[in-house]
């Protein structure tokens, strides 16, 4: 270095620069013998015109060291990692890597590359030390995806590699320049590098500063820092894609397969994203498949519900709007869920308690302690027919009150009188002659069994006339279940009769109870029954025989129901409790502490899953056959026993000891509700000539 300050514009330290790296050079060109470390090697040293990075010049008063064991090299391998978290040893690092690159610059070559006649470029990759090895060795401390931001760069030049320090790729003009050093000089370069890493960071605002980790090739971890005005220029230019109406691009068929998958809640959202949208989701189609998707589903039934069955569906025709009918229905649902929307009507007739009733869309049919039958209309809740007697049907008193007004009428809870009706009375021949205990109808018979122990079945579609008596019982007929083949009934003389239905012919008398069999039900060839020997029991129709006992109760059963798919059965009696059991495995799957007092009356809505009881403490209740959650609590709606509750889609209808049928419309005033109601026509009754 210079003694002094060089005066400026002055060239003379360059000068010393120069002749001093020639000097080098010539030295380490001469075999010597003078410095033990360098026998058998040949010394080399940067030359000027390799490039390298940036460093300052050495300053006054900076020596350079010769000793080999503190040479920079060594120094900067080990401390450079640290370097670029240290900024005040920064300038320090650079100038000792400055001087070596003009002073020292010394590394330890291979003897055999100096020798005579022995080329670098003839080396096999044949031992540890071969070519291929050094460059698969050196090439992990070379990171070359920096070379492209001012990182460590490399000249391809054949003068160059006699003295490469790092790896230089080959290629299709020049071979790979390896070095023969993998020590020092390479924990350098990694050294430099990482120091360059360390200072750009420090640019890169747009990486998150807590994560040092950051991958810049792959992006991970790159948190963006959009302003306000570049943000909005890149949601505008999105715009084009976000906005695709693909509605409109397709044929209208497969719009509204697409469209006709979505709820109603999701219709309603989408009708607001377009005009054309919604001019589109106004089509019958897209509403009626989706109502029929989801309003058909059934809890415990053999298959969805079926469109004008009396179910809540109604037929398919063209004149349905569906959008209003969904609506309907899904605000009838929502009134179940509430239980407080329900309007209370009472109808008003009978002389004494209603044992028993059964109802649809258009009609209720009741049977009475009074041994009258009466069929009342849905729709107006006024009494069009009463069968019964003739000493009982030809009397005044069953028609008006004394003050001559009409007996039959309907009333609110706070006693309000409304549609009085006077019905046409009838008496055949064939007729009860005690009390009305049970019935069952469908559209073509209506079977009644009494405690006068016989059955009688009637011809619906020839206006309830008798066709035909069952007697095989010793003791009232208690309970009747019927379908299309067999009719089944069940007595205090503690047996099950199985009856033809065509021929009225007995098949057989079932027997093993021990007590009055209360109640009975029938799907295919299996019965199930219940009885006061606190027993439940599944009999095949076929052998006659017992398939399975429930036993679970502790006091006797008043009441029993099987679900339509029969996988299900409910019984509860004098105990207060309710059980639900799986038919399959006998198992008690459920049980819920119901009520206060005897539980009469059951009654599984398979499509639903509610499951409505009627109990001795006058209250009516709801319970979810899945949870056995109670849903809803009717209590004292009746100011007697209940005898008898069955619900629909949309009402429950009890009868109890006080002489009146209690209607629980949940669907009152909602607005469509009679678009929910099949197609069919008014029960035959009306047109066999008695209105």
């Amino acid at each position: 270095m210079c003694d002094r300050a060089p005066a400026p514009g002055s060239s003379s330290c360059s000068h010393a620069i120069i002749d001093m790296d020639k000097r080098f050079y010539h030295e380490t060109s001469q075999p010597t013998t003078a410095n033990p470390f360098s026998r058998n090697r040949s010394l080399s040293t940067s030359l000027p015109w390799r490039r390298r990075p940036k460093s300052l010049v050495l300053a006054d008063g900076d020596t350079i060291q010769h000793d080999s064991g503190e040479s920079a090299i060594e120094e900067s391998a080990q401390h450079g990692a640290n370097d670029a978290n240290r900024p005040n040893h920064s300038l320090k690092g650079r100038i000792r890597r400055a001087s070596v690159s003009f002073m020292k610059g010394i590394v330890c070559r291979d003897r055999r590359g100096s020798e005579p006649g022995s080329n670098v470029d003839d080396a096999r990759p044949a031992t540890s030390y071969s070519a291929w090895n050094r460059l698969r060795f050196a090439s992990a401390f070379r990171h070359s995806r920096y070379g492209s931001r001012g990182g460590l760069e490399t000249i391809y030049s054949p003068v160059a590699s006699n003295f490469a320090e790092v790896p230089v790729p080959g290629n299709r003009f020049e071979p790979p320049i390896i070095p023969k050093h993998t020590g020092a000089a390479a924990k350098a370069a990694a050294a430099m590098q990482n120091e360059y890493l360390a200072f750009s960071r420090q640019h890169q605002d747009w990486l998150a500063a807590d994560e040092p980790q950051n991958d810049c090739e792959s992006g991970i971890g790159i948190a963006l820092t959009v302003s306000e005005s570049e943000s909005a220029f890149t949601t505008s230019q999105d715009t084009s894609v976000v906005r695709i109406d693909f509605i409109s691009q397709l044929p209208m068929e497969l719009a509204i397969q697409v469209l006709a998958h979505l709820d109603a809640a999701q219709l309603a959202a989408a009708s607001r994203v377009s005009k054309s949208w919604c001019e589109l989701i106004q089509d019958q189609q897209i509403w009626r498949q989706s109502f029929m998707r989801e309003k058909t589903v059934t809890y415990a039934t053999t298959m969805p519900v079926q469109p004008g069955m009396g179910s809540g569906v109604p037929n398919i025709r063209p004149g349905n709007d569906w959008k209003k009918i969904y609506r309907a229905r899904q605000e009838l649902d929502q009134r179940w869920k509430i239980g407080r929307r329900a309007r209370a009507v009472y109808l008003n007739g009978h002389l004494d308690s209603i044992y028993c009733l059964q109802f649809d869309e258009n009609k209720i049919i009741t049977g009475s302690r009074d041994q009258t039958i009466r069929i009342w209309d849905m729709h107006t809740l006024q009494c069009r027919l009463v069968i019964g007697p003739p000493e009982v049907v030809n009397e005044t008193s069953i028609l008006f009150d004394p003050n001559g007004k009409p007996l039959h009428f309907a009333s609110l809870p706070n006693n309000e009188r409304m549609n009085p009706s006077v019905p046409v009375t009838v008496s055949f021949p064939t007729h009860h002659k005690a009390s009305i205990l049970c019935l069952q109808y469908d559209d073509d018979i209506l079977v009644t069994g009494s405690s006068d122990s016989t059955c009688i079945v009637y011809s619906v579609r020839s206006g309830y006339r008798p066709v035909r008596r069952l007697q095989a019982h010793t003791a009232a007929v208690l309970d009747l279940a019927f379908d299309a083949k067999h009719i089944v009934t069940c007595s205090k003389d503690i047996s099950i009769c199985v009856w033809d239905r065509e021929t009225g012919s007995l098949i057989k008398q079932l027997r093993g109870h021990t007590g009055p069999v209360n109640a009975v039900q029938l799907r295919g060839n299996t019965i199930v029954s219940c009885s006061g020997d606190f027993s439940v029991k599944m009999w095949n129709i076929d052998s006659g025989k017992t398939i399975r006992e429930f036993l679970g109760h502790t006091k006797g059963l008043a009441c029993s129901q099987f679900s339509e798919d029969g996988r299900y059965i409910a019984s509860a009696g004098s105990d207060k409790v309710i059980r639900i059991w799986d038919a399959n495995t006998g198992e008690c799957i459920r049980e819920m502490q119901a009520h206060d007092s005897l539980v009469r009356s059951l009654h599984i809505d398979s499509v639903s899953g509610r499951l409505i009881s009627g109990s001795y403490d006058t209250d009516i209740k709801v319970f979810d056959m899945e949870t056995g959650e109670q849903l809803l609590s009717f209590p004292q709606w009746h100011v007697s026993w209940v005898l008898s509750a069955k619900s629909d889609y949309r009402r429950i209808v009890s009868t109890g000891q006080d002489p009146k049928i209690l209607i629980m419309d949940f669907g009152a005033d909602v607005p469509g509700i009679r678009m929910l109601e099949s197609a069919r026509k008014h029960n035959s009754t009306y047109e066999a000539g008695f209105i």
